[in-house]
């Protein structure tokens, strides 16, 4: 069979604009990762902003929302079952994240992939170094695009990087490859490049500040 591939061209990026207005939890379960949201409003695909829930704090894409219950179901990929379940919610809330129009000014997008440093074991009784993983090291997504300083999103990334703001990314992929939920701040600030008979360009270097999540389409 041939291998699938998928085009970059029609694939999505955007930036976190904003968050609505917070909304409050009263329940939650650790595995699967759900909590749970009385006539939330939010749907599939969305990505909200948790606080209140103590080590569970961030930012999370959801698979599916049961409206009757209010249940909401986060991506296969979110694991809580390290942390004890919250039986308290009075500060704990969600907030759904506005993003930006899509970024249709990049032509190149690199992500570099997180690594786990190695951590030496080796004892006395050792036959050699021994080593297990240690931290992971998150990786970064860069970005080049037409420069066009009047555009939102690149104004936004301007001040991004000047406040130091961690913030929510979205990767849209075609063909039902799903989408990558992200979050960073601006590591490397906006470039500048630029030649006779060529067009002016920039790029920026968003470092990840956590784990990313892959949501896979749903029917």
């Amino acid at each position: 069979m041939m291998s699938k591939t998928t085009e970059f061209q029609g694939s999505k990026f955007y930036l976190q604009k904003g968050l609505e207005t917070t909304k409050k939890i009263t329940a939650m379960t650790t595995s699967p990762a759900t909590i749970t949201i009385a006539s939330s409003g939010y749907a599939a695909g969305d990505m909200i902003l948790i606080a209140g829930l103590g080590g569970m704090d961030g930012y999370y894409p959801i698979k599916s929302v049961a409206s009757d219950s209010g249940l909401i179901t986060l991506a296969d990929e979110v694991n809580w079952s390290q942390f004890d379940k919250v039986t308290t919610f009075t500060n704990a809330t969600a907030a759904k994240v506005q993003f930006h129009d899509n970024f249709c000014a990049i032509k190149n997008l690199e992500q570099d992939g997180s690594s786990l440093s190695e951590q030496d074991v080796t004892t006395m009784c050792s036959e050699g170094t021994e080593t297990e993983p240690g931290e992971i090291e998150h990786g970064s997504v860069k970005l080049t695009f037409f420069l066009n300083f009047g555009s939102d999103v690149q104004k936004a990334l301007r001040e991004k990087f000047y406040s130091k703001e961690t913030f929510a990314y979205v990767l849209k992929l075609k063909d039902d490859q799903g989408s990558i939920y992200g979050t960073g701040f601006v590591q490397t600030s906006m470039n500048l490049s630029g030649e006779v008979k060529g067009k002016w360009e920039s790029g920026v270097t968003i470092k990840m500040a956590k784990r990313d999540y892959h949501l896979p389409v749903t029917a």
